[in-house]
């Protein structure tokens, strides 16, 4: 099965993923790389042009920075650059996230001040993507494995003050009940 073509962003997101910092012309080449296995006859502007442009967009757009030293110039993540890589592991449909329960719940409390409207719309979203039900207005609870994903989303956001991220296996019956018939409903 071939693989769908991605966008140069997620690309370059990608070769970010895990890293404090890249240079600038490592990115460069391994994208060049990747976008010859698509082979496009009908290109008529070089990739090397293409990922400059992509990485300029992207850094106007904060989703990375730009380090310059001496010798070379180095690309990182911002906090908004890691949580579009989020969103587009989420929406993938290869995404590695185990969608059998495991006997623990992940309960994600939520506290943001109305300051930060931005943030609580962006959690919320995640939250909903990720296939975390509402219980309270500031309770979502998982059968999923994604503490992890909250725990250095809320550190990436500077957020720790104001989410909880509890993991347990142990809710009252009748909870725990409801909790098997909201998921069993949403699969």
């Amino acid at each position: 099965m071939k693989q769908a073509k991605k966008s140069l962003q997620e690309l370059i997101l990608g070769a970010l993923a895990r890293k404090k910092a890249k240079k600038q012309s490592d990115i460069i080449h391994d994208i060049e790389t990747i976008l010859e296995k698509y082979d496009d006859e009908d290109r008529k502007v070089k990739p090397k042009y293409l990922i400059n442009r992509a990485l300029k967009k992207m850094i106007d757009d904060d989703m990375v920075a730009k380090h310059e030293t001496e010798h070379s110039s180095f690309i990182s993540l911002t906090s908004s650059g890691r949580q579009r890589l989020r969103n587009i592991k989420l929406n993938s449909d290869s995404h590695l996230v185990s969608t059998t329960w495991d006997g623990y719940w992940r309960m994600v409390i939520v506290d943001i001040p109305e300051s930060r409207k931005k943030d609580q719309d962006a959690i919320r979203y995640i939250l909903k993507k990720a296939q975390f039900v509402q219980i309270k207005s500031s309770i979502w609870i998982s059968p999923y494995p994604l503490e992890h994903m909250m725990i250095n989303m809320k550190q990436d956001m500077d957020l720790d003050e104001s989410i909880l991220v509890l993991v347990t296996d142990k809710l009252d019956h009748a909870s725990e009940k409801l909790m098997m018939e909201k998921f069993s409903e949403s699969q």
